[in-house]
């Protein structure tokens, strides 16, 4: 089986990682639930769909094809390889520091944290503005800080509670949120208002320079499946559990996003949804909604924006605060971020991230929304772009040179693609006003992760963390 090639512990081998996080708690439905809360499925639909619709029109569910078959498959089964050689919540930071060099895993797991940071008042400012939109009395300025910071401040407490507290409620939100988007989305199959003949949705009379704009676009909705990785420690018989759950996300998310993109254009025509701007009334969502739900369940569409930024908001918070408890416990970060309270959650690591992200919603709020969207974008390539290179590092280390070349071909190709997202983030801004803003940020990145470097070398060395050797996984 293809699996097997990439070290899928199928007889579950490892049943045991040293931890202090709360062991043995979550099964591999717990996981991928969790991971797929960081996708936010109902708030990435109404931000992207019509985006996407407008750019590939009819073609979307193409486009959406080609960007889960690469890089995104490519990139998921690289990672479902690298969790076997090296099992930790640290994800990104272990793959680096074990594969690359310590101080890559520095510098690449600090990008891994910026990213989750930057989702959680990304997250926090959108259900704020949807949480107006439902409720008008909330609105104004300053109310909207307010409300973000006491998000903010309620699903901390909920981290703090623990993993297994975060997986329940993330799955009661993700219910709320995949039953509307594919519910809404089977309506327009089963019972179309528009005529759409099947080959529109494979093919496209646009060029292929339009078709690769829709594939960037799909990755970004697809993204984000990593962080089933980040609760590996966690995990019953963890490297399986989080193997099953990196390859479930992806391909749920997939199947979601898909089906949405058909049957949506089925309900509305395709050219009015590539019109409807995401301005707080659940965009797309709304649109369909209206034209299946009674007027009285108007409001559906905009809870469940809601629902979908706050389970990204504390799934972004949990997977931080795991990255950078494990960065302390091997010495990369100060050690009190490695401190975990009698729930077995890094309470440290998630107050700080808390603290950062309410500051941010103050200085940052919704006018500055694309900001954390760059953020977030140049730091999750980085990120994957190193995954990448690692496993194609350890390719070269344990076969012989014809077999590793044609095993890194792929992961070669996406690091291209990904390299190519990160610079048209910057290059080609959907605002005109934040032309290299992307770039700035990536610099700004890198510079702190360099001060990070030097910080940790200055601090004493920690005791071992416990964390057992990567093991020979062909």
């Amino acid at each position: 089986m293809i699996l097997d090639k990439f070290g899928y512990d199928r007889h579950g081998e490892i049943r045991d990682i040293s931890t202090t996080l709360q062991k043995n708690a979550l099964n591999t439905r717990d996981v991928a639930l969790a991971a797929m809360g960081f996708n936010a499925p109902a708030w990435v639909a109404a931000a992207s769909m019509s985006v996407l619709y407008s750019v590939v029109g009819s073609a979307a569910p193409l486009a959406i094809l080609i960007s889960f078959l690469f890089p995104m498959l490519v990139l998921a089964l690289c990672l479902v390889y690298l969790t076997r050689q090296a099992p930790s919540a640290g994800g990104i930071f272990t793959f680096s520091s074990r594969f690359l060099h310590p101080t890559a895993g520095t510098m690449l797991g600090w990008a891994y944290m910026i990213a989750c940071i930057a989702a959680v008042p990304m997250t926090a400012i959108i259900g704020t503005q949807y949480l107006q939109a439902l409720l008008p009395s909330t609105k104004g300025a300053l109310a909207a800080n307010l409300v973000a910071t006491a998000l903010t401040v309620a699903f901390t407490f909920v981290c703090l509670r623990g993993v297994t507290l975060t997986a329940r409620v993330t799955t009661v939100f993700l219910a709320c949120e995949i039953s509307v988007i594919v519910g809404l989305g089977i309506m327009g199959i089963v019972s179309p208002r528009v005529d759409v003949p099947l080959s529109a949705y494979y093919s496209t009379s646009g060029s292929w320079t339009t078709l690769g704009s829709g594939v960037l676009l799909g990755m970004w909705m697809l993204a984000n499946f990593d962080s089933a990785i980040n609760y590996i420690e966690e995990a019953r018989t963890p490297v399986r559990t989080v193997q099953r759950a990196l390859l479930w996300v992806l391909c749920s998310a997939f199947l979601i996003y898909s089906i949405a993109a058909i049957g949506w254009q089925r309900a509305v025509p395709v050219e009015i949804l590539a019109r409807v701007a995401e301005n707080g009334d659940g965009g797309p969502i709304g649109a369909i909604a209206r034209v299946y739900l009674p007027k009285s369940l108007s409001w559906i569409a905009v809870f469940v924006v809601i629902t979908s930024a706050m389970a990204g908001l504390q799934v972004a918070m949990t997977a931080g605060a795991r990255t950078a408890y494990r960065m302390a416990q091997e010495s990369h970060l100060p050690a009190v971020f490695g401190r975990t309270n009698r729930y077995g959650a890094p309470w440290v690591a998630v107050v700080a991230i808390a603290a950062i992200s309410i500051v941010f919603a103050w200085y940052k709020p919704l006018s500055d929304v694309t900001f954390y969207y760059n953020a977030i974008v140049v730091t999750l390539a980085i990120s994957y772009m190193s995954a990448l290179l690692a496993f194609v590092r350890l390719m070269f280390q344990r076969n012989s040179p014809p077999r590793a070349v044609a095993a890194s071909i792929l992961p070669c190709l996406a690091m291209v693609v990904l390299g190519y997202l990160m610079y048209s983030a910057g290059a080609a801004p959907a605002d005109p006003k934040d032309l290299y803003q992307a770039w700035y940020i990536a610099a700004g990145v890198l510079a702190t992760s360099l001060l990070v470097v030097a910080a940790g070398r200055a601090r004493p060395p920690s005791p071992p963390s416990g964390l057992p050797p990567a093991p020979l996984a062909r």
